[in-house]
């Protein structure tokens, strides 16, 4: 290890001075992981939601993706939002993308930044100080005995692109300044207030549920065989890493106890014989790249860690499936449609926004439209700001594409009493009408106190670094490979 104490950035950056602290927090909530998700007999339960260029996105509590869950979560409910079940896949979404942000920061960051091996072992000591002071030796030294080397390795991995994570966004979002006259246009903006009317046809809802014709699914197959490699394989899914090492040494000496052993040892005894399968239908993308990494078959492999489970495998068979009807339907129709999704959401956007148009032309009460084919009526519970965020009904049903910066230029660009022509957003098509706004007083501004100000300051500025990151992510998120799995 380093003799290093500090954190040493490539390039000066005064972000650096406050890493000491980012550190320590970002080990309190590692450590809480271990206790949390790992227990003293080894089990493990880390699934995970999704990956970005490789990397799995854990589902735990408190990992980026849980953590971000449940402060995305206490937010809304701050806010007295009813918290059904389309609500709880919104902020799932939302989490899911944050845990996307913070690994792609990590990967920039990791480009930059050195985070010294001392600085880390010094911040999780840190976190054995009892509420006098006194920092427990015992307890330090319990917790490294009785953590396996893998996840000792997995803990610091995961401290040190937190840290990284949190310096880099530091750096890039951090140092928007706010003049008077920003504050006089972004008070204006912020404290402006629109309710509305929309209707909206959901065109990515319909793209997910047509049908997908079998000339395109075999031309898909054709085009992109490769991808859709398969290995017959047969795996004993275990809790304990100890007991899989063991188990994998008997096998190689006798694999004929593997069924044996499948029977009486593995977590799924009914489903040890998984077939021909591909590698989008396997546990991780690392377990994927083991079993298919030079590997000509009938073979017993080392245990292979993923989603929490120690996986004992046995590779019977490696093949190139000769016909797309050889690969499972699901997989292959979910492969099509991540490959083809911007231009078939592009193609229904514009068949259903002719429909809309149709529908709407020479009539003024929106709500009348409402179940008639795809569309659907929508009024938000109350008048809103500019980004407030995701809208919902009074009933808790969530407004489709209202969060998106597409819908708050074309909302406050509107003029009262006025509807718009057929709008084009992420996800679908729409109508909006604006029924009145609240502009704030002006006035107001110029009398607030010092201390006021700066807080209204410090408040735009925070909502502008928040536009900035949005930008920046949605950058680069649409150059990385993001794969989310359905959790609900």
């Amino acid at each position: 290890m380093s003799s290093s104490k500090k954190i040493v950035p490539k390039k000066k950056s005064p972000v650096v001075k406050t890493l000491q602290w980012i550190g320590v927090s970002a080990v309190s909530i590692l450590l809480i992981i271990y206790f949390l998700v790992v227990d003293t007999r080894g089990s493990q339960k880390t699934p995970t939601i999704g990956s970005v260029n490789g990397t799995p996105i854990y589902y735990t509590s408190t990992s980026p993706y849980g953590t971000a869950f449940r402060q995305i979560e206490s937010y809304y409910q701050s806010l007295g939002i009813q918290i059904n079940n389309e609500m709880y896949k919104y902020i799932e979404d939302l989490a899911f993308r944050r845990a996307v942000s913070t690994i792609l920061l990590n990967e920039v960051a990791r480009k930059n930044i050195n985070v010294s091996d001392n600085f880390i072992v010094e911040a999780m000591k840190s976190e054995f100080i009892d509420t006098n002071g006194v920092y427990n030796e015992m307890a330090y030294e319990s917790f490294i005995k009785n953590t396996t080397q893998a996840e000792k390795l997995r803990i610091e991995k995961d401290l040190r692109e937190n840290i990284l994570s949190q310096t880099l966004s530091s750096e890039l979002f951090s140092t928007v300044k706010i003049n008077s006259l920003d504050m006089q246009r972004e008070y204006k903006k912020n404290l402006t207030r629109k309710d509305i009317e929309m209707v909206y046809i959901d065109a990515a809802a319909i793209v997910q549920s047509n049908e997908i014709a079998p000339a395109d699914l075999e031309k898909y197959f054709t085009d992109n065989k490769t991808n859709f490699v398969q290995a017959d394989v047969s795996w004993i899914m275990l809790e304990s890493g100890g007991v899989a090492d063991n188990l994998y040494k008997t096998l190689k000496d006798d694999i004929t106890l593997f069924e044996k052993n499948a029977l009486e040892k593995g977590i799924n005894t009914n489903n040890y014989k998984l077939g021909y399968i591909t590698r989008m239908q396997m546990p991780s993308e690392d377990f994927a790249n083991t079993i298919f990494g030079d590997n000509k078959g009938e073979k017993i492999l080392k245990p292979i860690y993923a989603n929490g489970y120690y996986y004992v495998v046995l590779v019977n068979d490696i093949r190139m499936p000769e016909k797309y009807t050889d690969v499972d339907q699901d997989t292959l129709k979910r492969e099509y449609l991540n490959a083809n999704i911007n231009t078939l959401l592009e193609a229904e956007k514009t068949k259903q926004a002719e429909v809309l148009k149709a529908a709407v032309a020479n009539i003024n009460n929106l709500q009348r439209l409402n179940g008639n084919g795809n569309i659907k009526y929508y009024k938000p519970a109350n008048p809103f700001s500019y980004n407030q965020g995701r809208l919902n009904t009074a009933d808790g049903t969530i407004i489709h594409d209202s969060s998106t910066e597409s819908f708050y230029n074309h909302v406050f660009a509107m003029q009262t009493n006025t509807i718009s022509d057929v709008l084009k957003f992420d996800n679908g098509v729409a109508v909006i009408k604006l029924i009145s706004e609240e502009k704030p007083n002006m006035a107001t501004l110029a009398t607030l106190d010092a201390a006021t100000r700066n807080a209204v300051k410090r408040e735009l500025a925070a909502q502008r670094i928040n536009n900035i990151q949005i930008e920046w992510e949605n950058s680069h998120i649409e150059k990385a490979r993001v794969r989310k799995h359905e959790i609900r």
